[in-house]
């Protein structure tokens, strides 16, 4: 017993390691990157948050291909409320591209928690997807012995995952109070640059801070000179804000009412109306000034206006502010700025081959590869996408792209895409490389997939994968013999009637069509060769990309059947023909397949449904007064010439008898017999279930088809010699007896 139990555990461990072995091997080629699900990050831009600083979230999802199938829920991001200067701000700069969208905000006593949707139905299932949107707003005074904690953090939840970020508050110890300065009001990138975004220029808001110092200047005189490709607007009026809200060439002018004890303006009011004949714009130098004339030390001014985007392709542009008084020396202020189109943005990366399926005499693939941004900014100069290429995939070739825009080269066995200059919404990228995979065996699976390298992970694009199959039909045609038949003529059509092949089978009776592509296909046969019948019965075939060799579509051809036509007749009156001799007949081998066969009254016996092949007619019983000829008759039927009876003679000689000399004795004239009148028609012996004959050279025995029957015994008709060996033997009997009897005695 416990050797049949060590043995059974053996077993069980050998199969496993076997199992192990024959799965490593399958994946050897198709190590394919499996998606990791839906990530999400948050981060604050600046890393940290100053007072009165404009704190932008940035909030990223992606996935690769298929990763955006099922239902993930909500995005929820959670912001401390003490950080956040006025909740408005999410309403005012909440500004995302699609596939995202804000529904909303709900509060605690301790955080604001905003909702976001994600639409995937904008996300292929063969998409690669990256989104990024930024959530935006002012944060509060932050003074040294502030209430805020000095590490502020933020969550987003999505997709059953959490992740958290953190930033450090960096409190100001005195307020800067400047004479002059400009201020802009959204945010900056890394390298302190204004963005301008083209989709909401009111939230492209600059402010000119006038004696914030609290000073006295004379002969004031307030000048800006804007960008280029820009056009000034009004920016958003305060509904809080008390006095005329008007604008004078789409320019607003506020005083401060109110400080706190910091010596911070706390309370405005407009004042435009009372400088409407002092402010001047000109469109075409686009610059515009206001004459403020003596500004009290206690009073403080705003301008404030906004920028919209007349050039999508502005480039980096200065703009430029001055202030001039007689009592001081000029001040100059400059704030660089960019145009964007949103806060965020989108995109997608997918790839394609144009053969899922590789057929017999195919040995190349072209891949695709787009990236295509969906909504907002554009997708950055210096993104790289990496298409790591299988050992099997030798000799790429790269499609024709603009260098201008593109770096492409292959490095490490993988093509690799950088961008040159930025993509916008609108234009998308798209490459093709073409690649030989002679070496990718029948039935292997090639599969291949890119990824996009991104600051916090990386994204795969789907997996395409192509089959190596055997589109081939192999026609193979024999007779009823199962010989194989040359010079039979096929055609196969394809699913829309139409001759996709037409050969002929070789000496080999096969036929191996062309490469056919996946589909239902119909073999028929059109002309059979000379001696066989034609079978156009239709074959349907299907041929799918799990085929490996070609598919064997087996037929048969019936030979055609001869007919054989003996006739008996007298050797030395050949006119005279012979009826009542009986034959057999027997194939090459020398089975019997017919016995007992009687030649009719015209002496004829006639077969047909013969076969092609040799044949012999053996004689078993002559004609009364006829001498037994048992001699074989050979007889061919050849392929091909069968619409005529083959004929073949027998001759059979009279008995020959010896009589003694007699004188002749005269008898009555015997009465005459009544004349009969036979038939015509030659009596066709019914041909019996015949086996299979092979044609030439070597006939193959048909067996049990033919009921043998032992023929009678004759008795021939005694001649005295009978008697003489009788006598003989029964001497030699007594002989042996009397042998035994003095045996027996002498021993006893």
């Amino acid at each position: 017993m416990k050797i049949k139990k060590y043995t059974a555990i053996f077993m069980i461990m050998l199969l496993s390691v076997q199992l192990g072995m024959l799965f490593l091997i399958v994946k050897k080629d198709q190590v394919m990157a499996e998606g990791t699900g839906v990530n999400t990050t948050i981060s604050v831009a600046s890393g940290t948050i100053k007072s009165r600083q404009e704190v932008n979230l940035h909030v990223n999802v992606f996935g690769s291909a298929g990763d955006f199938l099922g239902e993930h829920g909500k995005i929820i991001v959670t912001i401390p409320r003490e950080i956040v200067y006025n909740v408005n701000d999410f309403d005012t700069k909440m500004l995302i591209p699609e596939p995202f969208k804000y529904e909303g905000i709900e509060r605690d006593t301790t955080n604001f928690k905003l909702t976001f949707s994600v639409d995937t139905k904008l996300i292929g299932e063969n998409d690669a997807f990256n989104g990024l949107f930024q959530i935006k707003f002012g944060a509060p005074i932050l003074k040294v012995g502030g209430a805020q904690a000095s590490i502020q953090n933020f969550t987003v939840t999505y997709a059953g995952k959490q992740q958290q970020t953190s930033a450090e508050i960096q409190r100001q110890n005195t307020l800067h109070l400047p004479v002059f300065d400009k201020w802009y009001k959204g945010d900056f990138d890394q390298n302190g640059v204004a963005n301008l975004n083209t989709m909401a220029p009111e939230g492209n808001r600059f402010q000119l801070v006038v004696n914030y110092r609290g000073v006295e200047l004379k002969d004031v005189v307030v000048s800006d000179t804007l960008p280029q490709g820009t056009k000034l607007i009004p920016a958003v009026s305060r509904v809080s804000t008390p006095g005329n809200p008007m604008t004078k060439d789409n320019i607003r002018i506020l005083k401060v009412t109110d400080f706190d004890e910091e010596g911070e303006a706390i309370r405005y009011a407009y004042v435009t109306e009372e400088f409407k004949d002092k402010i001047a714009y000109n469109d075409v130098t686009k610059r515009f000034t206001v004459d403020f004339g003596d500004i009290a030390a206690d009073t403080t001014y705003f301008v404030e206006y906004a920028l919209e985007i007349e050039d999508t392709n502005l480039g980096i542009k200065a703009n430029v502010a001055n202030l001039t008084a007689s009592n001081r020396q000029p001040i100059e202020k400059t704030v660089s700025v960019q145009a964007i189109k949103h806060y965020g943005t989108s995109y997608i990366l997918n790839k394609s081959v144009d053969k899922t399926a590789l057929n017999y005499d195919e040995n190349e693939l072209t891949y695709t590869l787009r990236l295509v941004p969906l909504d907002g900014d554009a997708i950055p100069a210096g993104t790289v996408v990496t298409d790591p290429l299988s050992e099997k995939m030798v000799a790429p070739e790269i499609g024709a792209y603009d260098e201008k825009k593109f770096d492409i080269k292959v490095e490490n066995n993988k093509l690799v895409i950088k961008m040159l200059q930025d993509l916008p919404k609108g234009d998308l990228a798209e490459w093709h490389f073409k690649v030989n995979v002679a070496s990718l065996k029948m039935g292997e699976t090639l599969s291949n997939q890119a990824f996009l390298i991104l600051p916090n992970d990386m994204i795969y694009s789907n997996s395409v994968s192509t089959r190596k199959y055997d589109g081939r039909i192999q026609i193979k045609k024999v007779d009823n013999l199962n010989n194989p038949v040359s010079g039979a003529m096929y055609e196969i059509l394809n699913d829309k009637d139409e001759r996709v092949f037409e050969g002929i089978t070789n000496a080999k009776g096969l036929l191996v069509s062309n490469a056919l592509q996946l589909g239902n296909y119909t073999v028929r046969e059109v002309l059979a060769p000379v001696g066989y019948i034609l079978d156009n019965t239709p074959h349907y075939v299907v041929v799918n990309d799990g085929d490996t060799v070609p598919i064997i579509l087996g037929t048969e051809n019936m030979l055609r059947s001869g007919t054989i036509e003996l006739t008996k007749v007298d050797a030395d009156n050949p006119s005279m023909t012979l009826a009542d001799a009986i034959f057999e007949l027997r194939d090459n081998e020398g089975e019997i397949l017919l016995q007992d066969m009687t030649t009719d009254i015209n002496g004829k016996i006639v077969i047909s449904g013969l076969i092609p092949g040799k044949y012999s007619f053996i004689e078993t019983k002559a004609p009364a007064g006829y001498i037994l000829d048992n001699t074989p008759v050979l007889v061919t039927v050849e392929i091909g010439e069968n619409d005529t009876q083959v004929q073949v003679i027998k001759e059979n000689r009279r008995e020959v008898s010896v009589a003694p000399e007699k004188p002749p004795v005269l008898l009555d004239p015997p009465d005459r017999i009544p004349e009969i009148t036979l038939p015509e028609t030659p009596v066709t012996t019914p041909v019996k279930k015949l086996m299979k004959i092979p044609v030439n050279p070597v006939i193959k025995p048909i067996t049990n088809t033919v009921e043998k029957t032992t023929p009678p015994q004759i008795k021939l008709p005694k001649t005295g010699d009978s008697l003489a060996n009788q006598a003989v033997f029964y001497g030699l009997g007594m002989l042996l007896l009397g042998v035994v009897y003095l045996v027996r005695r002498k021993s006893a």
